[in-house]
């Protein structure tokens, strides 16, 4: 296990957050009448601000279980994409998100670093 394949990895997934707003932004842009670009920026920078969940998802459930299947030479992509929706999950919701959109686009911006992640390690390899 490269260190710095996994630090390499670990960086990108961290853009996730903005790739969602960016995703987000465009739709509620191009479907709402009258919307301007400081609606967009408004629903990216909402986004970002919302980082915290996904560094947090990559270093307290992703990494270890990515850790733990190389240990055991085992790699198994969909545990880390479970351990990704279960730890933006539930740190949307300890984070006083319970419902609604938001813990949605989290979880999925978790979800999306996690698929990073293993992207830029296969990319590697």
């Amino acid at each position: 296990m490269d260190k710095k394949i996994v630090l390499k990895g670990v960086a990108y997934s961290l853009f996730s957050p903005f790739l969602i707003g960016c995703l987000i932004g465009i739709y509620y842009v191009a479907a709402l009448d009258g919307a301007t670009t400081k609606l967009f920026l408004s629903i990216v920078l909402s986004a970002v601000a919302n980082a915290h969940i996904v560094g947090l998802t990559m270093a307290i459930c992703v990494v270890p279980v990515y850790m733990y299947l190389q240990k055991r030479n085992k790699s198994n992509n969909s545990a880390m994409i479970m351990a990704a929706i279960f730890g933006g999950a539930l740190f949307s919701f300890m984070f006083n998100v319970a419902s609604g959109q938001v813990f949605v686009v989290n979880t999925l911006m978790a979800t999306l670093a996690a698929g990073i992640f293993i992207f830029t390690l296969k990319q590697q390899k």
